[in-house]
């Protein structure tokens, strides 16, 4: 009986001890910047440096090229917990090949930047990005990775961009760690939550999912249920048959991409609204 009762108390012990562990160590494993510092954009590279001013944190070093002509998109990249933005600096090439402007964006506490990462401080850095780009005639873009999946949402329930990509994308990321730590209560626990689900009815912009159906990090469910609940303003693109946490690693979605911008985003240009105008008048005219 005796050693039934250290058994319990041990295991007690250990449980509270390791759900203090997680409350407070949960950053250092939701945030993993990679150890390299990144600072001028490289050489060589069709990207400029681009640095901004964020309030609470200090500068951050962003990396960027602009698009070629007025009427094509800007793309802002928003990577993931473990990346950072050279991740999609191959991407960003692919598209700015299309004539898009790309902005690399990158984190407080990540690649040299001042600041320590949490949602509110990625959130105001991500803010401090896209009012940094002022108006930009063709649109902005926002496309998020994984833990940058949240940020974007936010940015577009936000009323910043035109539309959204989401890419390997949960409905919150503590529906993730709940999955991960079923046995802890990480609902309680947790202090950033990036709860996208509950962003849906605030984000009014046409949404393109991306997921495969493989991924070992995000389950695939959740980039499906995202796309159910924001129903015909998103569109989801399924990566079947690929096990990998990195859609855009598998497979070039400059295409996809470009054609969802074409067919949901582009803006009508204003001669084009001009005459629909004028047909509207002359057949509001014919009817009377």
């Amino acid at each position: 009986m005796k050693i039934a009762y250290a058994l319990l108390r041990f295991v007690i012990l250990a449980y509270v001890a390791s759900c203090t562990f997680l409350y407070f160590y949960q950053r250092k494993l939701l945030y993993v910047p990679p150890a390299e510092i990144l600072n001028a954009a490289p050489a060589g590279s069709i990207y400029r440096t681009m640095t901004v001013e964020v309030p609470g944190v200090g500068k951050i070093t962003n990396w960027m090229v602009p698009a070629d002509a007025p009427g094509l998109p800007t793309v802002v990249f928003f990577h993931g917990n473990g990346t950072d933005r050279t991740d999609f600096m191959q991407t960003g090439e692919r598209l700015h090949r299309l004539g898009w402007g790309v902005v690399l964006a990158s984190y407080p506490g990540y690649s040299g930047n001042p600041g320590r990462p949490g949602e509110e401080s990625l959130m105001a850095s991500g803010r401090a990005t896209l009012s940094a780009l002022g108006h930009a005639p063709g649109g902005i873009l926002v496309w998020g990775h994984s833990l940058g999946s949240g940020v974007a949402a936010r940015m577009a329930s936000e009323g910043r961009a035109q539309g959204l990509i989401l890419e390997a994308p949960y409905t919150a990321i503590v529906d993730v760690a709940a999955g991960t730590f079923p046995v802890f209560p990480v609902r309680l626990l947790m202090r950033d939550r990036y709860d996208t689900r509950s962003l849906v009815s605030a984000i009014k912009v046409p949404v393109l999912i991306v997921h495969a159906d493989g991924d070992p990090v995000i389950p695939f469910a959740m980039g499906r249920e995202l796309a159910e609940r924001f129903g015909e303003q998103a569109e989801f693109y399924p990566l079947l048959h690929v096990h990998s946490h990195y859609p855009h690693a598998e497979e070039d979605l400059s295409g996809v991409a470009d054609s969802w911008w074409q067919r949901r985003v582009r803006p009508v240009p204003r001669f084009a609204q001009s005459v629909r105008a004028a047909s509207s008048v002359e057949d509001a005219a014919r009817g009377s």
